[in-house]
């Protein structure tokens, strides 16, 4: 209050030559003025620091309402999503304040164009009333009394001022009320407002103008980086569908890794003992994250789709034409003994005891043909569990039983098509059937681990903004292990982002727990039991998968599950 009395004083002394025409009221109003332009300037860079629309509109409200002093206020904005803009439906109440009263400001409603905020808002007229119960009669809008009744308030002084963005455009409408000699003052009764209240004067309008037209460029900013958001967010989700639709068991997969990988960093950012003690994400780190594990995936459009969709150690096709050679070879043994049975009955033509000799020589060979004919089928039956992909590695014993069958197909031949011997298995097929896990070979292996360094090059190639910089590392790590045993690059823990070590545990985890084409979704129980003895050799983070296990995140799958 002291600094203020000097400062009125140095405002009127330095006009010490027009003492005749200045007082200290004069001074005072001077200095108010000087007060609430330097205030208006700090609201402006208020707002230009503010992007979540909500807490814009709030500070928009308050900051209102302080400079011209009123107990009260609503906004309301137009519904940009309708092209109607001026029809009487796209005006929404969005905030009210009001320092004497509670204001439920979770209401959402259209705004008739005769209200006074409607008219402002199709006309771009500044309205200011010193009693809004007195309208002139020939007015085109109108007041509504309801608020007031129903939440025993009287409204008085009125000022009403729309929001105007760059190009002239109404954006919304500001409304203040009851503009008060003194700030503290609730009013609680009618003999209080008639008292305390004050008409909105010149300055004041000139003010809240101004005001009004820097929050409406601060909204429409906000609402033009939301717009923004929302379209990356859109064909982050598209992108990420793209490559999951090439192959229909994968598909979902990334949404259901950011799914679980959120929820871990929000459990770690609430947790308030424990190795997350000190760990927190702010809103634009977990937009990163999210991001990045929507994107984790993004190289596989570099991988080729047999590779992709492959289910089993054989191609289709390439099981196909095994199968045949083998049908062929086995058309050639009957076709064989066919022609032996027809030599014994010619051999034995016109002998004594022909047809018994014949009889029992054609039944020996039928015999062989039929033994060889179930053989046939065994192999058929080897060859299709053989194809078949183990989820772990076969035992030593039954991967040398599958090498003894696949050296004796690659040791069997049959007569092509120009009469020559081919082996029933080439080298691809004799190296596909000696695979150990899984269905792929190891050039197929590597082909789909190339997937991590790809989603790095291709995410490295965005211009991201300063706050999204990490989210091609955070991707790149996915398939890393704490032991550098992962890939692409085999770094160890130190190089591995904590977002990383999340994503990790989520990938694997829903890898277990999800169908695919070799084998049925494991039990969640067996998922977690895998995920701990992972981190027991080294391979994964302890306190994520902990964080995981503890904290339940695998149940936000479950749960998904459990609503559709």
């Amino acid at each position: 209050m002291a600094r203020r009395e000097e400062r009125k004083r140095e405002v009127y002394f330095s006009n010490f030559d027009d003492l005749p025409s200045i007082n200290f009221e004069q001074a005072e109003a001077a200095l108010r003025f000087e007060e609430r332009l330097k205030l208006l300037n700090e609201i402006g860079l208020a707002l230009s620091a503010v992007r979540d629309i909500d807490v814009l509109l709030d500070l928009i409200l308050s900051k209102a309402r302080e400079l011209t002093g009123s107990d009260a206020g609503s906004l309301y904005l137009i519904d940009t999503s309708d092209t109607a803009a001026t029809s009487d439906d796209t005006l929404y109440f969005r905030k009210a304040q009001n320092d004497s009263i509670h204001v439920d400001t979770s209401r959402s409603f259209p705004v008739s164009s005769s209200s006074l905020a409607g008219y402002v808002a199709l006309t771009g007229e500044t309205l200011s009333f010193e009693d809004v119960y007195h309208l002139p009669t020939n007015a085109p809008y109108q007041f509504n009394p309801s608020f007031d009744d129903a939440n025993r308030y009287r409204t008085k002084s009125v000022l009403v001022v729309p929001m105007l963005n760059h190009k002239g455009g109404i954006l919304g409408v500001l409304q203040l009320i009851n503009r008060k000699r003194h700030r503290e003052v609730k009013l609680k009764d009618v003999e209080t407002v008639m008292h305390e209240v004050l008409p909105f004067d010149k300055e004041l309008i000139d003010l809240a103008a101004s005001l009004a037209s820097q929050a409406a460029v601060a909204v429409q900013n906000s609402l033009f980086v939301d717009s923004i958001r929302d379209l990356f967010r859109s064909f982050v989700d598209a992108s990420s569908r793209a490559i999951e639709d090439r192959d229909k068991y994968t598909s979902g997969h990334s949404l259901r890794v950011t799914q679980l990988t959120m929820a871990m960093a929000r459990a770690a950012h609430a947790t308030t003992e424990g190795p997350f003690k000190g760990v927190h994400f702010t809103s634009t780190e977990l937009d990163a994250l999210e991001y990045a594990g929507m994107l984790h995936d993004f190289g596989k459009i570099g991988v080729p789709e047999y590779v992709l969709t492959k289910s089993h150690k054989l191609e289709r096709a390439s099981f196909e034409k095994t199968k045949g050679r083998i049908f062929a070879l086995r058309q050639e043994r009957r076709a064989f003994y066919a022609g032996q049975i027809a030599c014994v009955w010619r051999d034995h033509a016109g002998q004594p005891d022909s047809i018994a000799k014949a009889e029992a020589a054609s039944a020996e060979l039928e015999q062989k043909l039929h033994d060889e004919l179930e053989d046939f089928g065994d192999i058929l039956q080897i060859l299709t569990r053989a194809n078949d992909p183990a989820v772990t590695f076969l035992p030593d014993d039954e991967y040398a039983r599958q090498q003894q069958f696949v050296q004796r197909l690659a040791n069997m031949t049959y007569e092509d098509e120009n009469g020559g011997r081919q082996p029933i298995i080439g080298e691809e097929e004799i190296l596909a059937l000696s695979i150990r896990k899984g269905s792929l070979t190891q050039d197929e292996f590597k082909q789909i681990q190339s997937h991590a360094q790809l989603s790095y090059e291709f995410l490295s190639k965005i211009k991201w903004t300063d706050e999204y910089a990490r989210i091609p590392l955070i991707a790149w790590g996915h398939h890393e292990k704490l032991n550098g045993k992962g890939y692409p690059r085999g770094v160890t823990a130190p190089d591995i982002p904590l977002e990383t070590r999340m994503m990790t545990v989520a990938d694997i985890y829903e890898a277990l727990t999800a169908e695919r084409p070799y084998k049925r979704p494991m039990p969640w129980e067996r998922a977690l039991s895998i995920l701990s003895q992972e981190a027991d050799k080294g391979d994964l983070d302890r306190d994520v998968v902990d964080l995981f296990i503890q904290e339940k995140i695998y149940e936000v799958l479950q749960d998904k599950n459990r609503s559709e």
